[in-house]
């Protein structure tokens, strides 16, 4: 049975939401509206539910038109939704938190034809007679409370709400009408600095303090409950511990306490829970976190974290080429332990075990990170193990140069859907390649699978310059053959990908892309003048490389590619010193 919802750029349909609305139930009535127009020419009437009743009605949210139970109420939650049909009615049920507004996104996507790709690229079909087919019952529940794919190019408000990323980390906080957020309030990460009075608020201290110390303990403990006197309502705290890989205290108590626990996650632990403990009554929803990060990740042998703990475990040391269950290799860090294994333990002990994992390189932001073929299984492999939320931190800082936009939209896909099959997986990432570079899709995908393939057997963390250690064409007679012949191949298919694009739009899109090879080729013609058996010949690849470092330089400036590593933002850089590699660009004022 299809329900024929236009007809000619004409619909019987009305748009029913309660009477008292939420701002996020007011304004998922008018994107339904805004999008359907978009795409069928009609425009359909909103009311709310103390209208008399019609046979064709899409209503949104918990109204008198029925449709749901107490049942559902209490299993949707804040941000589940169900939608179904009802001979003419169309319900997208759900709180006016999050659930009615993310259903009538769904609803968009799933049954309309619409994709909300990126801050500012989507999809909107045109169709004025549309149908849908009826629906039993599409019943969406969310499996992580904390969902955020920390990228650019999906970190305006909008765009959040629409991949339903509900952390604001990194973003400015989400307005009422997507429902808000779910926030730390005191800080993100790497607090106890200030929280135990080491540095200011906003600062970092390098050296974790004395966490068996009475003086450190109620410093803490009266800077949390100042946070929570402002903010009663929080959803976090983060009591962190201060970034580097010093470890902890080495003091004859703390030193005690780490021995018998097996890890220097025992002062830490102990102290939150400490902490949790008396605040828990006082502040009974919220959340006191804490990492599980370098010489914290592993479990300690006796304590346990409190029911109002939250434990995040970091992935900092790992290869990111592989699933992380699947490969133990961790570069550059010969004595880490298996993080699918320190997962596994945390997992049979923490009530809130959330994941912050790594998605970029942290060294060279634009450099070939294709991590594709795992993301979908570390997702998996979260949910697998009752992981309640996860941050996939990528390059919020700036567009990237690489396949951010690609990446910060289907890493919010797989929040939302983390057991994803292969199948759909694999469909999202062309879907979006098609639509985002246009005739130049089948170019780029070719380059993508290229990539993946010139790199199974690599293990790469995310602090790294130079990816042809990595990634060379496996069956050429040496190393830096393979690379020569990566580059010739990559050339010719962003050559074709560019002469493809049908607007400026599109030509944008692939140029962006692009400079990740023009990263490439830099090392490559390094590489290449080491090797120079003539100074002619040094003299002809040291020309190439400044033509191709200006042309990197041009398509980062004019495609917003603004920041070359982390914390380092070349917007004020002219006039780059084109003969060095662009991680060595310094900006006026710099040494």
């Amino acid at each position: 049975m299809q329900i024929q919802l236009t007809q000619n750029r004409e619909s019987p349909y009305q748009i029913i939401y309660p009477y008292a609305p939420s701002p996020s139930e007011m304004y998922a009535a008018k994107q339904l509206k805004k999008y359907l127009f978009a795409i069928t020419g009609a425009m359909l009437p909103e009311f709310q539910d103390n209208r008399h009743t019609e046979d064709a009605e899409i209503v949104i949210g918990y109204t008198n038109r029925g449709g749901y139970t107490e049942e559902d109420q209490k299993a949707l939650g804040n941000e589940g939704f169900l939608i179904k049909t009802a001979e003419k009615k169309i319900f997208i049920i759900g709180s006016g938190v999050r659930g009615a507004l993310y259903g009538v996104y769904t609803f968009l996507e799933k049954y309309c034809g619409c994709r909300f790709y990126t801050n500012d690229f989507e999809r909107i079909p045109r169709n004025t007679n549309l149908s849908i087919p009826a629906i039993e019952e599409d019943r969406q529940i969310p499996v992580f409370m904390l969902r955020n794919s920390y990228w650019h190019s999906v970190s305006d408000t909008e765009i959040s709400a629409k991949l339903k990323i509900n952390g604001d980390y990194g973003r400015e906080r989400f307005p009422d009408k997507v429902g808000g957020d779910v926030h730390y309030d005191g800080g993100f990460e790497h607090t106890i600095g200030w929280l135990a009075g080491q540095c200011p608020y906003g600062e970092r201290a390098w050296s974790q303090p004395c966490l068996t110390s009475e003086e450190t303990y109620q410093t803490v403990l009266s800077n949390v409950r100042g946070l929570l006197k402002k903010n009663p309502n929080a959803d976090f705290i983060s009591i962190t511990q201060n970034d580097g890989d010093g470890g902890a205290c080495k003091c004859d108590r703390c030193r005690a306490i780490n021995e018998a626990e097996g890890s220097e996650m025992g002062t830490m632990l102990r102290f939150v829970n400490r902490i949790a403990e008396e605040l828990g009554e006082e502040y009974p929803n919220v959340l006191f976190d804490t990492f599980a990060y370098r010489f914290t990740r592993k479990p300690p042998k006796i304590t346990r974290p409190a029911k109002n703990v939250v434990v995040r475990l970091c992935s900092i040391e790992c290869c990111f080429r592989h699933p992380l269950d699947e490969c133990a290799v961790a570069p550059a860090h010969e004595n880490a332990e298996s993080f699918a294994e320190n997962l596994r333990e945390w997992a049979a002990i923490a009530p809130n075990l959330f994941i912050w994992n790594y998605t970029t390189n942290f060294t060279n932001f634009p450099v070939l990170f294709l991590n594709l073929e795992a993301l979908r299984k570390d997702v998996a492999f979260f949910a697998r193990y009752g992981v309640r939320g996860v941050f996939e931190q990528g390059n919020i800082a700036s567009l990237n140069g690489e396949f951010g936009e690609l990446k910060g939209y289907i890493l919010a896909r797989l929040l939302w859907d983390p057991y994803m099959s292969r199948e759909t997986y694999i469909e999202y990432i062309r879907e979006f390649i098609r639509d985002f570079y246009g005739a130049g899709a089948e170019y780029i995908e070719t380059y993508l699978q290229m990539v993946l393939d010139s790199s199974r057997d690599a293990h790469f963390g995310i602090y790294f310059d130079d990816p042809t250690q990595y990634v060379y064409i496996r069956d050429c007679k040496n190393i830096l053959d393979g690379k020569r012949e990566f580059v010739r191949r990559g050339t010719e298919l962003f050559d074709a990908a560019e002469a493809a694009a049908e607007d400026d739009r599109t030509l944008a899109n692939v140029r962006r892309s692009r400079i990740q090879l023009y990263d490439y080729i830099d090392f490559t013609l390094r590489a290449q003048i080491e090797e120079a058996a003539t100074e002619k010949e040094k003299a002809a690849y040291q020309e190439q490389l400044i033509e191709n470092n200006k042309l990197r330089f041009l398509y980062m400036r004019r495609y917003s590619v603004t920041h070359n590593h982390e914390f380092h933002n070349i917007e004020s850089l002219s006039d780059p010193d084109y003969a060095t590699h662009c991680l060595l660009w310094k900006c006026p004022g710099e040494e």
